[in-house]
């Protein structure tokens, strides 16, 4: 399934100034409209009913936001916001719901943890309790927290201009930009580096490069696992580790980590 949102990728060129293939954006769009209209007939929006003011506050954010990307930004001195989101489960369009986002901000090359961005989200739902197991996130420990547009309003207001940073990020943009689509018709326009594809291209010989993997392979403790902000940390220390090996192998920019992901055929997708 392919997902509309904006990835470090072959398909994204620097040099087009963002622009991507219009047939490609045609069928994002068509087959996002498509399983939204089957979502919707079948009643999967769970009840929940976000305020006009709050859906056209989030639009006109975004189109703010949309502008052109800076290629040229060197990767050592950026602003990263690296985060994770943690939901009912693995289906957005059937009616699975994000519970929880987190984010801790990088910036020169250190992780500012005094930037951190952690906020439980009402899903409108039931939890499975499989999922409360693992995450530790009970439907009463939600009952009384705000919903996902608000939430994103004030995830956006963290993410600012900065890059994301995410392992496995197509689940997570996923999730951010169909419920972004869905009440505002607008998605998140920052470029995303995941760290999954980062890995699989520099290690390619690794057996493995899920989280758990890769984390007892750089020797980063394992701590609030399944956790939003927990995963964050640990996906930001992991990322610091990705960025000095860039500047080893002497990718300096945007740009260059995107020819370089480019030409070791790793992709991901872009509108």
């Amino acid at each position: 399934m392919l997902f509309p949102f904006f990835l470090i990728s072959k398909n994204s060129d620097p040099d087009s100034n963002g622009s991507s293939s219009k047939l490609q954006m045609i069928a994002y769009r068509f087959l996002f409209k498509l399983h939204k209209y089957r979502a919707e007939r079948r009643g999967f929006q769970n009840g929940y009913n976000p305020e006009p003011a709050l859906t056209s506050a989030l639009s006109e954010k975004q189109q703010l936001s949309k502008r052109a990307t800076d290629w040229n930004r060197p990767l050592q001195t950026s602003r990263y916001v690296v985060f994770d989101t943690e939901t009912t489960g693995f289906y957005p369009y059937n009616g699975d719901e994000i519970i929880s986002i987190g984010g801790v901000v990088i910036e020169n090359g250190r992780i500012c943890e005094d930037q951190v961005f952690h906020q439980l989200v009402n899903p409108f739902r039931s939890i499975p309790p499989a999922v409360s197991e693992i995450t530790g996130i009970t439907g009463k420990m939600v009952a009384d927290k705000p919903g996902v547009c608000t939430v994103i309003n004030s995830f956006l207001d963290f993410i600012g201009d900065g890059i994301l940073v995410a392992h496995n990020a197509d689940f997570d943009m996923a999730f951010l930009n169909i419920k972004l689509n869905w009440y505002t018709q607008k998605e998140i326009c920052n470029p995303v580096i995941d760290t999954y594809k980062l890995s699989r291209t520099m290690w390619p010989e690794l057996p493995s490069h899920d989280l758990d993997s890769l984390l007892k392979k750089h020797g980063i403790p394992i701590e609030g696992r399944h956790t939003a902000l927990g995963d964050s940390l640990m996906t930001a220390r992991l990322f610091l580790i990705f960025l000095n090996e860039l500047e080893e192998r002497k990718i300096e920019t945007l740009k260059q980590l995107y020819y370089y992901l480019h030409l070791k055929e790793t992709f991901a997708y872009t509108p």
